[in-house]
């Protein structure tokens, strides 16, 4: 029993130092974050947005950019949906049906057809159910450099959704655990091409994590942009959403997914341990459950960094407050969506279901 609670007290001041470490680590991240750069005029850029469930009514917001050089090209799936955007936009957008490739996804297909047609020298990759505000464009491409730039989605509306996504969002913040994200980035065509991410896509599900890869493992570093975060239409099946993420980590950064895994799996162990174990050993219960009152103090200090780099009025944002409490919440809800990553094989993405393994499409089941 005594040699079970010295292993207790290790874990527990292990979680104890990790809860300090993570709060003091949020006062630097707003010194290294809050001077992005912005610019109004450059190279031109080529948005390049495969659209989905007809959210067409987005698009509006890409041709608001305060940026002065750039296109757009719309990829649809039909001829109907091309219709449609010709009827709303003019020749204020390009439009082109999918050239669908049997051994990529959906996406990915829209994303190489948009290319063939792109004339700019930065490609710009964006999903439809963002609302990019103004200064979107001008960000990504001021801060682009070299390397790759990218930002996240933001929802305003659901808070277990809200709080969920402020926490992975806040990863992106370390430049060892960051990652280009799908919804937007931003990359020049001559880097692009110099990483043979064309080639590679040809064979691939998922385009921002295989992005990504080849960034880092040349030895690039992705420029993470809080500034350009923009608002995304709200998730329906938000479990069955937030279990998807966490499936492509484990595919594309399996030692990634594995370390996750053991480390926040047996945090929340040693969470419901502690509860016990405070009867017995009040100073090891509360070292074992200190994460837990840390995860209020870091859903605020996550929700303070966020609506302090983000350009969006303070007003739009839920109350601090719900990020507060339903942080907790999410660290248990992030341990089931990793739990429940491991069992899952079959994923569905648009009309299309994807059986995967080890990153490739082993089958891909299209549905009417």
């Amino acid at each position: 029993f005594m040699q079970l609670m010295e292993i207790f007290l290790i874990v527990g001041i292990a979680n104890f130092l990790g809860g300090i470490l993570s709060i003091l680590s949020c006062f630097f991240i707003k010194i290294r974050y809050k001077n992005a750069k912005k610019i109004e005029k450059g190279e031109k850029a080529s948005i390049i947005i495969p659209l989905k469930e007809k959210r067409i009514e987005n698009i509006k917001y890409f041709l608001n950019q305060l940026y002065k050089n750039y296109e757009i090209i719309v990829v649809v799936d039909t001829k109907e949906e091309a219709s449609l955007l010709k009827n709303e936009y003019g020749d204020k957008i390009k439009v082109k049906i999918t050239n669908f490739l049997p051994t990529c996804s959906g996406k990915i297909s829209a994303l190489l057809t948009g290319i063939k047609e792109a004339k700019g020298n930065i490609y710009v990759f964006a999903d439809a159910d963002i609302k990019p505000h103004k200064n979107w464009l001008s960000y990504l491409i001021a801060n682009l450099n070299k390397n790759v730039s990218t930002t996240y989605r933001w929802y305003f509306k659901n808070p277990i959704l809200s709080t969920w996504n402020a926490a992975t969002a806040a990863i992106l913040f370390y430049d060892i655990f960051n990652f280009a994200w799908g919804g937007a980035m931003a990359i020049k065509k001559e880097f692009f091409e110099e990483l043979e991410i064309k080639k590679r896509w040809e064979n691939e599900i998922v385009d921002d994590l295989t992005l990504t890869t080849e960034v880092k493992k040349r030895g690039y570093k992705i420029r993470f942009v809080p500034q350009a975060i923009s608002e995304a239409d709200e998730e329906m099946d938000i479990f069955s959403w937030m279990n998807k993420q966490i499936v492509w980590v484990k595919y594309y950064f399996p030692s990634l997914w594995k370390l996750a895994f053991f480390l926040n799996t047996g945090m929340r162990l040693s969470n419901v341990a502690g509860f016990f174990i405070l009867y017995f050993h009040p100073l090891i219960g509360f070292l074992l459950i200190s994460p837990i009152i840390f995860d209020f103090i870091r859903g605020w200090q996550e929700y303070d960094t966020f609506i302090s780099l983000m350009e969006y009025e303070k007003e739009k944002f839920l109350p601090w407050y719900f990020y507060s409490i339903y942080r907790p919440l999410i660290s248990f809800i992030i341990s089931y969506n990793l739990f429940s990553s491991a069992f899952i094989r079959e994923i569905k993405w648009g009309k299309r279901k994807y059986i995967i393994y080890k990153r490739h499409v082993d089958t891909i089941k299209n549905e009417s």
